[in-house]
């Protein structure tokens, strides 16, 4: 999309999308670390004006709601909330838009007229100097096209344990200027991957979008253990953007995945915008096939407990418990699997049960039949 030239504007589907994904992110968010810190900051780098043409909330008032909904949780806690624009008609907007809400005492919100990377920078400084680089932050990047979100910045963030990134990553529009002759452009694109490595991807074709993404994943992963990304389409399937999610907290990724899937019940991984996204969703695919195959590639001839198998799952896959857990259901009434028929307290299991500590044992190959399309990881 390119950068309106009014201050507010129509809301399109993929913004839409967007922001459920960051609502139900949120949610868990606040009510997770408002239990155990005393100090909660979430940052949006490009707030825009708080509320579109049709009366649609951005992600400012999305972002007040979410921690206003945990305001028991965090009662007693320092929540600040920063939003920064470069452009002036949408703060003062997005301030007649804040007025309208009542602000508990504990809540700082703040809004300022400056560039994501200068404001987050100086930012990033104060918060070495007062030492409190422990403090949890949430950092919601979604800038129109890719000037100024340098990588450093989010290398910085993520040094922090209890800190994410939430990234909107325009590789169509990268795509497009990757060869344009003026010298700052190319330095813009070289600051958000924090290589020159991305003018490589020039000599590539036909995948150059995916190729995009596969540098900008392996960068994010050299200072976050886990990375998951979300795909934008237009209605050509070509796609636009991606959505990237960076923590290094287990349960953090959990949470963003299970977000995505609510999205995205088909695969947990994209959007199209060839789907209505006020509709709901009337039939769903079961993916549940390429876990079953990913689970006996990786532990075929091995002994090992559901609780590990979990792990596995939910750090290193885009599935979730609940795909865990069918999936192997699904191997033991094939045979594919042996499990034990008692659990650690000598109570018989009951078949298609899988608690933690069972041992399971991954002997058969999964047949042909079973095998589906690689799926992206």
């Amino acid at each position: 999309m390119a950068v309106p030239t009014k201050t507010i504007w129509e809301l399109d589907p993929h913004t839409l999308v967007k922001h459920e994904i960051l609502n139900r992110y949120l949610n868990a968010w606040f009510a997770i670390l408002g239990q155990s810190n005393k100090h909660v900051v979430y940052i949006d780098g490009f707030c825009g004006p708080g509320r579109y043409e049709g009366g649609e909330e951005g992600s400012p008032i999305i972002a007040l709601k979410a921690a206003l909904n945990h305001r028991k949780i965090l009662e007693h806690k320092k929540i600040e909330f920063l939003f920064i624009d470069v452009d002036s008609r949408r703060i003062t907007h997005l301030n007649s838009e804040l007025k309208k809400i009542p602000i508990p005492p504990n809540f700082s919100v703040k809004t300022e007229i400056n560039t994501f990377d200068e404001r987050f920078r100086t930012l990033l400084n104060e918060l070495e100097v007062k030492g409190a680089q422990s403090v949890p932050i949430f950092a919601f990047i979604d800038p129109f096209g890719f000037k100024g979100i340098p990588l450093e910045l989010v290398e910085r963030l993520l040094k922090n344990q209890k800190t994410e990134a939430f990234i909107n990553l325009s590789v169509d529009a990268i795509n497009r200027w990757l060869e344009h002759p003026d010298e700052q452009i190319p330095q813009h694109i070289i600051d958000a991957f924090g290589t020159d490595e991305v003018f490589d991807i020039v000599k590539k074709h036909g995948k150059r979008r995916e190729s995009l993404r596969l540098l900008y994943q392996r960068q994010l992963e050299r200072f976050a253990k886990f990375v998951r990304y979300f795909k934008m389409e237009n209605s050509d399937k070509k796609t636009i953007y991606y959505l990237f999610f960076a923590t290094n907290h287990p349960l953090g990724h959990v949470k963003m995945k299970e977000a995505f899937w609510k999205v995205d019940t088909s695969s947990g991984f994209k959007f199209s915008d060839a789907t209505n996204p006020y509709q709901s969703v009337l039939f769903e695919m079961d993916e549940t096939d390429k876990l079953v195959e990913i689970l006996h590639q990786h532990y075929l001839h091995q002994k090992i407990s559901v609780e590990k198998i979990k792990s596995y799952v939910e750090d290193e896959t885009p599935f979730l418990e609940t795909h865990m857990r069918k999936a192997l259901k699904l191997l033991e009434n094939e045979q594919k699997i042996r499990a034990d028929s008692l659990k650690r307290d000598g109570e018989k299991r009951t078949k298609g049960t899988f608690p933690d500590e069972v041992i399971v044992t991954f002997q058969i190959p999964v047949s042909q039949e079973r095998v589906s399309k690689p799926l992206l990881f």
